[in-house]
């Protein structure tokens, strides 16, 4: 029975009960045992020639699990041990050759060996069980993460009531020996030896990497970056996110190589999909990164739909005299899900990859292009990119653009002072638009009667970006206003004609809409109106005042194009008629038929797979398609790759 005393020589009766396997016998009282194997104890004499053996010395930084990867050490440090005591031969069960350990201890020996220059105690043991420590200390000892009944890991550098370490910025920088050792309760002992390097402590991490892109290609995607120029760079780890909420480490990439500026993909992406890059250096504890700013891309399965690009344009921080506070943020995250939430997909971009020809526009449905709070000091719209822009545009392009600052930057009766006559004409003849002053950014907004956006109705909060004032816009040429503050303040405009392309021109950060369901309705309108008008409405039967919408027939660029495969041909139609498209090669012969039949109003989209009317692939390249009404024809180039 528990508490019940025996004696040395004395013999013990009793039975062992079906699932009491074994008896434990303890020297001392219960609750307060102490060591029986120490010399002099219940259990002396006892015979055990079998010394312990050190399996394992690990360095740690002090207090917590961050091992040091290499012998290069700093600061703090723990020296964790695992220790196998056996007391039995080498031919015994494992349970006889993997008990605890009775005493333990370190010192720090010169590079040769021949001086000890730190011992922490005058034995250099930091403890020896001679009582079974309690429960409230013995995490001191036992180095929890790694120790089990059968595996016992210590922290040789604690002692057992309190934490201890090795400090090693108290010694010059340099090569030394760390020796530890084990010795049971019959003096048998065992050594190691590891040679290790001091050096300064490294807390600086690396710069937070910057994305490229991230695209479609070929059956799966890429993601692209900047690399990171720190000399102890050691590589990069990448997270990713459905929802920008859960984060996890892509498995099998605990670090991408520092020489790394691509990963790719080879799977599909059918909803929306996040990616933040880290970047980590080669430090004795690795230092971490910021994170990057978060990107990311939908897929369709069908390759030939057309997509849109979100491009972010948003460098601007506190430390370069803006609001937002953070080295890096999420707003593409705000943009994805409400294309997304209109059964849209898309890539994403840095406005950097347009300007070095990384991403080619001309590849997109249309872009949507986010400036944020950047200002004069970073450029809302740099002379690059602005000519990248009226490239695309002039070329049917389509265009989303939306930031607090761009016209007060582009603007030269602005007063801001880095303004150029060509920015002013940017402004004017591009973007159609001109500055008219600033006002409250936390305002309610809604659309103008009478055009695209009518009945449409929001309000502005500085919750995510905290924006004081946003821009009045003035519309100019043949450009709209859609949105309006107070019904005077203009601050959105939509455009349509051949020198500025498809284009809403939003003078306030989309992402300051109060909620996602409004930004996926007002983004609705935005797509929609970018993408043709699809679902017109009663009033677009004829040509509406103020050049809201035009209705007529169009045929759009086929994408992608050149293309292998199949392509996407779209067209618009504003009544219900009879419509032919049809395929011709560049001797005027007709190849296929694709469309012959009356349609409804509105939009609509069929493929062509390269094949003529027998169904076999045609020859390598040009060829038209026409769109006939009966009285209108269109038609367009195509490009077709085997």
């Amino acid at each position: 029975h528990i508490g019940d005393h025996v004696v040395a020589r004395q013999t013990v009766l009793g039975t062992i009960h079906s699932g009491m396997g074994h008896v434990h016998f303890i020297d001392g009282e219960y609750g307060d045992e102490i060591n029986a194997l120490r010399s002099g104890g219940g259990l002396t004499p006892y015979n055990d020639p079998w010394p312990p053996k050190i399996v394992f010395v690990k360095f740690f930084q002090d207090g917590t699990d961050n091992e040091f990867k290499t012998p290069q050490l700093s600061g703090r440090v723990d020296i964790v041990v695992k220790v196998a005591e056996q007391n039995a031969p080498p031919s015994a069960p494992i349970s006889e050759r993997n008990n605890g350990t009775y005493k333990l201890g370190f010192q720090i020996l010169t590079e040769d060996g021949d001086s000890v220059i730190f011992r922490a105690s005058g034995s250099g043991y930091q403890f020896k069980f001679d009582s079974k420590p309690s429960n409230s200390y013995v995490h001191n000892v036992f180095y929890k993460k790694l120790s089990s009944t059968s595996s016992h890991v210590y922290f040789a550098t604690n002692r057992v009531r309190s934490n201890y370490y090795w400090d090693t910025r108290l010694v010059p920088e340099g090569n030394y020996q760390v020796m530890v050792y084990a010795e049971d309760t019959r003096s048998n002992a065992d050594t190691v030896v590891v040679p290790v390097e001091v050096k300064a402590s490294d807390t600086n991490p690396p710069a937070a990497p910057i994305f490229k892109y991230i695209r479609t290609q070929g059956n799966g995607f890429q993601l692209a970056w900047y690399p990171n120029t720190e000399p102890d760079l050691a590589g990069y780890r990448l997270y990713y996110s459905h929802d920008n909420i859960f984060w996890r480490k892509i498995q099998g990439t605990e670090i991408i190589p520092a020489d790394s500026t691509t990963k790719t993909f080879r799977t599909y992406v059918t909803s929306p999909l996040y990616f933040k890059l880290t970047a980590v250096d080669n430090a004795a504890i690795p230092n971490e990164s910021e994170p990057s700013d978060v990107y990311g891309l939908c897929m369709a399965r069908d390759y030939a739909k057309p997509k849109f690009l979100i491009v972010d344009g948003f460098d601007r921080t506190v430390a370069t005299g803006g609001v937002w506070q953070n080295v890096s943020h999420a707003f593409g995250v705000t943009y994805g899900e409400a294309v997304w939430a209109n059964d849209q997909i898309f890539d994403m971009c840095s406005n950097d990859a347009i300007v070095d020809s990384s991403i080619d526009l001309h590849k997109y449905l249309g872009l949507i292009w986010f400036t944020g709070d950047e200002g004069e000091a970073d450029e809302t719209l740099s002379p690059e990119e602005q000519q990248k822009l009226q490239d695309f545009l002039q070329q049917d392009g389509r265009l989303f653009l939306s930031g607090a600052n761009v016209a007060w930057d582009l603007d030269l009766d602005s007063d801001c002072y880095s303004t150029t006559e060509a920015d002013n004409e940017f402004l004017n003849s591009i973007l159609q638009a001109d500055f008219a002053g600033k006002i409250s950014a936390e305002n309610s907004v809604s659309g103008i009667a009478g055009v695209f956006f009518d009945r449409v109705n929001f309000s502005l909060t500085k919750a995510d970006l905290p924006v004081d004032s946003i821009d009045v816009i003035a519309p100019l040429q043949s450009s709209t206003p859609c949105l309006a503050i107070d019904s005077t303040h203009v601050v959105g405009i939509q455009s349509r004609d051949a020198l500025a392309g498809n284009l809403i021109f939003f003078s306030f950060p989309f992402e300051m809409i109060q909620n996602s369901e409004k930004r996926g309705e007002v983004m609705g309108k935005i797509l929609e109106y970018l993408s043709f008008f699809d679902g017109v409405n009663d009033k677009e039967e004829k040509e509406i005042a103020n050049g809201a919408v035009v209705a007529k027939f169009s045929l759009n660029q086929n994408f992608p194009n050149p293309f292998s495969g199949q392509t996407a041909i779209s067209y618009r139609v504003p009544l219900a008629t009879q419509i032919s498209i049809k395929i011709y090669n560049v001797l005027g012969q007709e190849v296929r038929v694709l469309l012959d039949q009356k349609v409804q109003r509105g939009s609509g989209q069929i493929f062509w797979d390269g094949k003529d009317a027998l169904g076999r692939l045609v020859p390598e390249g040009v060829y038209f398609y026409v769109l006939e009404t009966g009285k209108e024809r269109f038609s367009h180039k195509i490009i077709f790759l085997h």
